[in-house]
């Protein structure tokens, strides 16, 4: 017998809390289509959402350059949603900055300094007089900069003399 999938909207709908937030969703989301519709198509993409409690018509824009435009148009798209049976007395602009999350940086390339601290480290190595200290600098400078040769690095290797 196949397994039949059901869409996640089925489940949340089963609660009534769960129901009653979708359909203010789908509320709100039909009354920004409809402001929308109503706007210039320069304003459209900025204006992000749109809410009506008790009369007062809410848009939260993107930017706050957009808010002088959008109380300029108020009365006309208030007198167009009042045609549409829709009662508005009062409209609010506010702001509401874009929710995407900022670009992360690189923090590899940001913190380790690189080419250049693994030179002076390995300038540092050849003149302290411990030679574990000295291995040690060096190994932080090929770990910094894996590329970067010095010439003035001796070999780490620990040959023993033949006797």
């Amino acid at each position: 017998m196949p397994n039949r999938t059901r869409h996640i909207r089925g489940f949340l709908q089963q609660s009534d809390a769960l129901s009653a937030l979708l359909e203010e969703i789908q509320r709100r989301e039909r009354l920004l289509a409809q402001v929308r519709r109503m706007l210039p198509e320069t304003v459209q993409p900025h204006c992000r959402q749109a809410t009506l409690e008790a009369g007062r018509l809410t848009l939260s824009v993107d930017s706050p350059a957009w808010i002088d435009r959008l109380r300029f148009l108020s009365p006309q798209f208030m007198d167009a949603l009042k045609q549409q049976g829709v009662e508005v007395r009062e409209c609010h602009c506010r702001v509401l900055p874009d929710q995407s999350p900022a670009p992360v940086k690189r923090v590899v390339e940001d913190v380790l300094p690189g080419r250049a601290a693994a030179r002076h480290l390995n300038g540092a190595a050849d003149c302290v007089g411990s030679a574990a200290l000295a291995g040690s600098l060096r190994r932080l400078a090929r770990h910094l900069a894996p590329d970067e040769v010095e010439a003035s690095q001796p070999s780490e290797s620990t040959d023993t003399p033949n006797a």
